[in-house]
Parts: structure tokens; C-alpha cells; sequence
């Protein structure tokens, strides 16, 4: 083993010097004993060929993770799908034992809204936890490696698309090789990838729902300074000129869009009593378990409550009594499926030198006294905040300024959670987990008809029990745990440390508050290249008998910026990924990381070091900063930097 000991020489062949900036990130370890190998002796990435700590590792240029397609601008291919490298199998299992599919026939009924799937039934899912390459870049098929598809949206003809969005909304793609190193890659014009790491209720998860120590998602990126294609801006648009604030988007954690099925099928809204309901003709539609016997991993369900009340069974008289107690049944409120439940990170400003920016919805809840004395009438209340927390601009050290000229180039972008206190195995789920807000019930309870469980057919031999009813109740035991949440965000570039966020809140992506058959795919989602379009471009069946389309929208699932400019304006709803989410990268992508562990600052700056050449990064430890022909070269340093 090479000697490390800088205490070994006779004098001094060792000078340290901090420059003056405001981070610093330093790990320092006992001579020649607990230093990282790997980082002094490997010529890989950190974690590179082990799934167990690196399970999604996409690279562009590698044929082992994308078809490396010529997609030309326009050009939509369902089939680009992205597949890891690696995969997640921490309790080794065998997985030539595990080589069949299983299907889920409701896919379609949320799988259209983010371009997956092309009609709202009719389709099939097939996952498995094993590894199977026959259907490999098929986005339909999902097996132990983590897929993700390009977005996109079917609300064109014949299809009807709400008034508040009269423009079609374009995700781009485009292929790039310039025979350097970097190879291919592809650059985004409005377009993004997406994809689920988990099917809740079924048996798929390629990616810990919570870890034990922290995360670490790691990007190579090339911010765009001109566009080489234009759309049509009299019938097209971008998510960016739609929501402005959200441009420069890049990478999203948590679910991708709210519950679509949230409220009742008929009546109107609390917001708007004269709105009459566009799904109010839909009390047919239905699972797809309920006109199929042979399905056995899903329940056959109503997809819309089929009304706004209940009858309460009368327990005050006997059995022949005929009078009944009818009370309403009070809707989900979708808000609640996205709360704690969404993060970004974006670049923001001029993309010669944008800083960065995260964002996250975080719930919040206090204790409020309703009745006349202390001691009574306490009622815990919900709300919420939208916090976004920015760096200087990344390329302050050159003094570089918006309109420069400087060339398009690429950057390493490193996310780093850390959570203060390690937790393992159950205690994921009960300590600050999962548990603390999930409760376990049926939907005769649910309605206030908890006799059903009682009676006939319920209590017959061999009579098939009612399913279970999993439902998110956000309560005071999640704010007292909240110390167990709580940890540690940092961003670096290019291996350099440039923001640090104490005591953020662990993101923990959970289910939506309604049935499984109601949200396969939607949560546990992860963008690469931009965000999410929430339900900006989802689909409802417009009539029983048309359920291959023509489809409609509906406008109870846009957001309130969106039916302000219409004749809805008086509607009024709580979605808000779309408008606080929906947002793109525009440039070129080509890697994508994701640890299941926080890294340190040796182990991302020895990625830094790997990949430095290969995409000619800046390097903030020697910088080079004078600019040649649009290029950042050596010759130049801000000298008010280190001030």
C-alpha cells in the first residue's frame, strides 16, 4: 500500500491554503487507516458496478441503456426508453426464479396522462422482479432495472382538449453526436423522461421506497444558450412558457401527478354549485376486474364515487324501521397527495451562468383551539408552503454575465440527502415513516356502514372478505417525528460544494390517497430533464360506449392559473404540481446517477475527476476563466471572488 502519512518525511513536502469562499466540505481520516480505496485507487465511478449502491446508472453513449435512436425534432418514438445499468437486489435473491409477468389491466386509466399508454383501456403492464431481455427498451414491460419512457400527451384529434389550453404543448427530443468523447447524446427541447420505481399494492420495487442514511442523484447536463429548432407559437407551446418560473427543470423526486379520480361523478363542486360536472353520465365506468373474472391482483372498484352521500344504518329501532339517516360523503382533497410528496432542482436564469434551485412543497400543521376554554374544542389543522432555495450563479468566479457568448457546456450537478440519524429495516416505515399517517380500513367503514362486516354475504363460508382500504391522514404524530426527517440537502458542480440546506425535510415519495387500480405508475416517480406536467394533459372517457375515445378533459384537474381565463373562473381547485412542477430542461443530457446512499465530497469530486476530460468540465479549483471564441479558457479569474 502506497504510504499516506504526511508525518513520514524529514521536512516539510506538505502546504495547505483555503481559498475565501463561503463552502467548504472536508473529510479528513486517520494516516493510512479508514480512507475511502475506492476513491484513491479506482479507475470507476463510485459505486459503478454495484446495483446495490448504485441501482440507476443511465449513460447516452452506453448501448446498454438506451437504442442510441436518430430522433429528429417533431419526431415522437415511444419506444426511446432509458434502462439502468444496474439494478437493486440487496437480499440476493435468485432471479432465474422469478421469470414470470404478471399484468395490470388498469394502467391505461392514468397511464395516457403522461404518454405511457395511448388509450384509456384495453391496455396491459407487465412487471417482474427479475431481468429479462426480450422486452427490454419496451416501455410496457418492466423488469428488476429501472426504466424510463419520454413524456408526452394525446390531447390532439380527435381527442378534445379544455379551452384554458388552447395550445398544443410540445416534448421534444432531439439526437446528438458530434464524434468527440462525449458521443451520443440528446438534447431537449421540452421533452423529459420519466418513471416509477414502485407499484404500490403490487409486488414491484426496484428502488427503496425510504433509504436508510440518505440519496444521491448525480446528472451530467449541458445548459443550451441558443435553439437550433423553433415551434410554431400560434398553436405550440413549451411547459416553460406555460409556467415560466419552473424553466430549467431537471430532475424531480416524488409522485407525478395528484388522484384524477378525487371527486364524486355527478353533482358540482363546493367552489362553483352552478358547474354541473362533465363526468356527471360516467357511473358506469368501472375496473377492469369487474368484466373480467381472470384478474386476481386487482378489486373490481367504481373509478368515480358513484354519489356525494350515504346511508347511516339505523341502530335506534328495529329491523323494520324504516327510517335511514342520509349524510355526505366527503370528498378526497387531492392537495394532500402531493404535500411532502414533491421535490425539484432546476437551473434558474441565463444559461451562460444559472445558479441553482430546489424546490418542495412542505405540509405544515399546528394545534388550534376552537372551543371557549384550552382544555376543549382542539382540533389539529393542515396547511402548507412552496420553498425555493437558490445558489449565486455557478460561473460567478469568471464574472461571466447573461449575453457573454459563451459556448454551450457541459456540467456534473450533484444532489446530496443526508439525513441526521441512520434508521434500518421497520423503522423506515415507523420512525418518521410511512406509518405514522397510514391507516388500514374498508370502504363500508369509510361510508359509515361498518354493519356490512357483520352481515350477510360478508360473514357466509368462503365468501370473499371486502378489501382493504389504505388511506394518507396527515396527523400530529408526523410533526412529532419530525426529527427523524430531518437532515442535510447539498448541491455541488462539477464536484464543488455550492449550497447546503440544514434541516430539510426528508422527501419520502409515497401512494396516493385512493385505490391501487387508480394510480399504477403515478407516484414513485422520478424526472430526468425536467419535472412533472402533473394532469395537463391527462384524459377521461367521455362516454360509457366510447371507452377507445374520442376522449375529453376535465376541468376540475387543471389548476386555478389555468380556469381563471376561462368562463370556470368561478372554479376553483387545489392541483398543484402542474402549475408549481411543470417545467423542462432545455439543453443536452447525458448521464444520470442515482445512489441509495449519501455520498461524500472525495468520493462525487472523484467523479469529477473521471468524467473532467470527457466533458471538458470546469474546474473550480483551478479555474480557467477567459473566454476564446465563445469558450471559457485559461488566462482569466475573477479577483473579487475569494473577497
Amino acid at each position: 500500500m502506497p504510504s499516506q502519512n504526511i508525518n513520514s518525511y524529514y521536512y516539510s513536502k506538505y502546504r495547505t491554503k483555503l481559498n475565501y469562499g463561503f463552502n467548504f466540505d472536508i473529510t479528513l481520516a486517520s494516516d493510512e487507516r479508514n480512507y475511502d480505496e475506492e476513491v484513491v485507487f479506482s479507475n470507476n465511478l463510485i459505486g459503478e458496478n454495484d446495483g446495490n449502491r448504485l441501482p440507476i446508472f443511465f449513460d447516452l453513449n452506453n448501448d446498454l441503456t438506451s437504442t442510441q435512436p436518430f430522433i429528429t425534432f417533431g419526431q415522437y418514438i415511444s419506444g426511446n426508453t432509458l434502462v439502468s445499468k444496474n439494478y437493486f437486489n440487496p437480499n440476493n435473491d435468485d432471479l432465474s426464479c422469478l421469470t414470470t409477468y404478471s399484468g395490470i389491466c388498469d394502467v391505461g386509466l392514468v397511464g395516457t396522462d403522461n404518454g405511457l399508454y395511448t388509450k384509456l383501456s384495453g391496455e396491459t403492464l407487465n412487471y417482474m422482479m427479475g431481468i429479462d431481455d426480450t422486452y427490454k427498451f419496451n416501455p410496457h414491460y418492466r423488469d428488476r432495472r429501472f426504466k424510463m419512457h419520454p413524456v408526452t400527451g394525446y390531447t390532439q384529434q380527435p381527442n378534445s382538449v379544455f379551452s384554458g389550453r388552447p395550445k398544443n404543448t410540445i416534448y421534444n427530443i432531439v439526437y446528438k453526436d458530434n464524434g468527440d468523447d462525449v458521443g451520443y447524446y440528446q438534447e431537449l427541447y421540452g421533452g423529459f423522461y420519466q418513471g416509477f420505481y414502485k407499484l404500490n399494492g403490487y409486488d414491484y420495487e426496484v428502488f427503496p421506497e425510504r433509504v436508510n442514511k440518505g440519496w444521491t442523484a448525480e446528472m451530467v447536463l449541458k445548459p443550451r444558450v441558443s435553439d437550433q429548432y423553433v415551434i410554431n407559437n400560434a398553436t405550440e407551446e413549451y411547459l416553460n412558457t406555460k409556467y415560466p418560473n419552473n424553466a430549467g427543470t431537471f430532475f424531480y423526486f416524488g409522485t407525478r401527478a395528484e388522484n384524477k379520480f378525487y371527486h364524486n361523478v355527478s353533482g358540482s363542486p363546493q367552489s362553483d354549485s352552478g358547474y354541473t360536472r362533465i363526468t356527471s353520465g360516467l357511473t358506469c365506468i368501472e375496473s377492469c376486474a369487474c368484466s373480467n373474472t381472470g384478474v386476481t391482483n386487482s378489486n373490481c372498484i367504481h373509478i368515480y364515487p358513484n354519489s356525494g352521500f350515504t346511508t347511516i344504518h339505523n341502530t335506534t329501532c328495529n329491523c323494520g324501521c324504516a327510517i335511514t339517516e342520509i349524510v355526505p360523503l366527503p370528498e378526497t382533497d387531492p392537495k394532500f397527495d402531493v404535500l411532502s410528496n414533491a421535490l425539484s432542482i432546476k437551473f434558474n436564469g441565463c444559461p451562460e451562468n444559472p445558479s441553482l434551485c430546489v424546490k418542495y412543497i412542505k405540509i405544515t400543521g399546528s394545534c388550534v383551539t376552537t372551543g371557549t376554554c384550552s382544555t376543549t374544542g382542539i382540533t389539529y389543522q393542515t396547511g402548507y408552503t412552496i420553498n425555493e432555495v437558490c445558489s449565486n450563479p455557478i460561473y460567478d468566479i469568471c464574472g461571466i454575465e447573461c449575453g457573454d457568448g459563451v459556448q454551450d457546456k457541459w456540467v456534473m450537478v450533484s444532489a446530496v440527502f443526508e439525513r441526521y440519524r441512520t434508521i434500518e429495516n421497520c423503522d423506515l416505515l415507523n420512525l418518521g415513516g410511512i406509518n405514522n399517517i397510514l391507516t388500514v380500513t374498508t370502504q363500508s367503514s369509510i361510508d359509515n356502514q361498518s354493519y356490512k362486516l357483520i352481515s350477510p354475504p360478508e360473514t357466509h363460508s368462503e365468501s370473499t372478505l371486502e378489501p382493504k382500504v389504505y388511506k394518507i391522514n396527515f396527523n400530529k404524530k408526523w410533526f412529532d417525528k419530525i426529527d427523524y426527517r430531518l437532515g442535510t440537502l447539498k448541491l455541488y458542480v462539477n464536484g464543488y460544494l455550492f449550497m447546503v440546506i440544514e434541516d430539510f425535510e426528508e422527501i419520502i415519495p409515497r401512494q396516493l390517497n385512493t385505490e391501487k387500480e387508480k394510480q399504477v405508475g403515478v407516484p414513485f416517480n422520478i424526472s430526468f430533464g425536467g419535472g412533472t406536467q402533473g394532469l395537463h394533459d391527462h384524459l377521461i372517457f367521455s362516454g360509457c360506449s366510447n371507452s377507445d375515445g374520442p376522449y375529453i378533459q376535465d376541468p376540475e384537474l387543471f389548476p386555478n392559473n389555468i380556469l381563471s381565463a376561462t368562463t370556470l373562473s368561478g372554479l376553483s381547485t387545489n392541483i398543484l404540481l402542474e402549475q408549481n412542477f411543470g417545467g423542462t430542461f432545455m439543453g443536452g443530457i447525458s448521464q444520470f446517477r442515482m445512489y441509495v446512499e449519501p455520498l461524500g465530497s472525495p468520493q462525487i469530486q472523484h467523479n469529477f475527476r473521471l468524467l473532467k476530460n470527457k466533458f471538458n468540465l470546469f474546474d473550480f479549483w483551478c479555474p480557467n476563466c477567459a473566454i476564446t471564441n465563445g469558450y471559457i479558457a485559461e488566462g482569466y479569474v475573477d479577483e473579487f471572488y475569494f473577497e
